[in-house]
């Protein structure tokens, strides 16, 4: 065995709770977990590097279900605002000033955010995502579910009113197909990578091009990632493209689209029929609590989800707004908000949301063969929790396990002190091994800067409600 994990609390995530392990260990070799149990059960012998876990809780890494990780270079940048105007008054005056080499740097500091606080799967969702793949994922050895945008919308949506229904290029849209169709050609069996399709929302793309997604995907057994529901914008926009009684779930059940290929994300703008609809069909739900709530001032349905028999995991979406890439603050934050929604503290408990934040997400995503628990033969994508910070003392395990709470509801995310993806150690001891944190913050300041500045005058033109607040003063 290459590498030993003792004397630890281990949250295994195996059976229907937390599979909890007292003075447990947790083993692997060659980038898979090769002994789970008890320290006691353990040949240290066959050992050759051995790590005390000694007041620290041993758990699969987590999984960030859906995120933009590229945007993160404008934090800050898009929130406080109706949710009509975020996506074009608010972010688009701003994002129109991206370059390729913007969307690298953002997602450098999102991943390597995400990683300090125990994120070891991003499902990530851009334009061009082979060049994150390349230069972001693959060197910083993360485990990357790649999904490329495909978008048909060719208007400066800037400038539409609310009700003006965007015009679509198929031709775009192609494009974007078949840069997804080459990215499974060339990723097919490469480790740590899975590529998923990614038709951005039913508002923009055509149904034509819905139809080429749903047959290739079939064809290569992959996965369709899309924006489902999502608020006002979208429906204004699919009512005004398919008619007075049209909705997102409607439309997408008369094209086939949903079935257990989907994940479908966001999903607040739906029905209790339609919810149901979504699970019996076997589709996947991925909620996005920060984010939603500051954008939409809404809680994501993960609960309704959960209670009609779905599978569901948490996403960070993207970084203006909601402000992070940080799942423990996400499994926080949903937890907090759906208890205040349904005016009931027994919902949404730690030992469940705990599973939203890991496994739960491995499913969605397709990957629950692979990581997700710590069990023989999967992958060692295995994070550690330091509980003697002050924020997380005390733990014990007597009567109970009060860290399991402690997990959900203390946790900033940067008591994660070993980050270990597919065997190999990331973060050890609390600092990156191989990424340069300090050079790739001091980058992104620099260019955001220029960036934001260079975006001035039509950040002003927009018009939106974060202008008028900045005019008086108050930002």
């Amino acid at each position: 065995m290459d590498t030993a994990i003792i004397n630890t609390k281990l949250i295994t995530l195996q059976g229907h709770g937390l599979g909890i392990i007292d003075d447990g260990a947790v083993a692997f070799s060659h980038g898979k977990i090769s002994f789970v149990g008890k320290t006691s059960s353990l040949d240290k012998g066959e050992v050759e590097n051995i790590i005390d876990g000694r007041d620290h809780v041993t758990m699969p890494g987590l999984v960030n279900a859906h995120t933009h990780t590229g945007l993160t270079i404008l934090r800050g940048g898009a929130q406080d605002v109706p949710e009509i105007e975020w996506m074009n008054r608010a972010l688009g005056p701003i994002a129109r000033h991206l370059k390729e080499k913007d969307l690298v740097l953002g997602a450098k500091l999102g991943v390597i955010e995400g990683l300090r606080s125990g994120i070891t799967t991003f499902g990530e969702y851009t334009t061009n995502i082979e060049e994150l793949i390349r230069e972001v994922y693959q060197p910083f050895h993360v485990r990357v579910a790649a999904t490329e945008t495909i978008n048909e919308v060719i208007s400066d949506k800037t400038k539409i009113g609310p009700k003006d229904v965007y015009e679509l290029d198929p031709i775009k849209g192609n494009i974007s197909l078949g840069k997804t169709e080459k990215l499974h050609r060339e990723y097919a069996d490469t480790k740590l990578v899975e590529i998923l399709y990614g038709p951005q929302a039913l508002d923009m793309v055509s149904p034509e091009t819905l139809d080429k997604v749903k047959e290739s995907a079939s064809k290569l057994k992959a996965k369709i990632h899309m924006h489902v529901a999502q608020g006002e914008r979208e429906r204004l926009q699919v009512k005004g493209r398919y008619g007075k009684g049209a909705t997102t779930v409607k439309i997408l059940d008369e094209l086939g689209m949903i079935d257990d290929d989907l994940i479908a994300v966001h999903c607040h703008d739906t029905t209790e029929n339609e919810k149901r609809s979504l699970v019996e069909k076997g589709a996947c739900m991925v909620g996005c609590p920060s984010s939603i709530s500051m954008i939409d001032g809404i809680v994501p349905p993960v609960w309704e989800f959960l209670s009609l028999g779905g599978t569901v995991g948490l996403g960070t979406d993207q970084a203006p707004g909601p402000g992070t890439h940080n799942m423990f603050r996400e499994m926080r934050t949903i937890a907090l908000l759906t208890k205040t929604k349904y005016r009931d503290p027994t919902v949404l408990p730690p030992w469940q949301t705990l599973r939203l934040g890991s496994l739960e997400g491995a499913k969605v995503l397709g990957l629950d063969d692979t990581i997700g628990t710590l069990e023989e033969g999967k992958s060692a994508d295995v994070i550690t929790v330091n509980l003697s910070r002050p924020n997380m003392t005390p733990s014990v395990d007597f009567p109970f396990h009060n860290y399991v709470a402690n997990l959900v509801y203390s946790t900033t995310g940067f008591e994660v002190d070993n980050v270990i993806i597919e065997g190999k150690f990331i973060i050890r001891d609390g600092n990156f091994v191989q990424v340069d944190e300090r050079k790739v913050v001091e980058e992104v300041q620099d260019r955001a800067v220029t960036l934001f500045k260079d975006a001035t005058d039509d950040w002003e033109d927009s018009e939106s409600h974060l202008v008028n607040v900045f005019r008086k003063g108050l930002l």
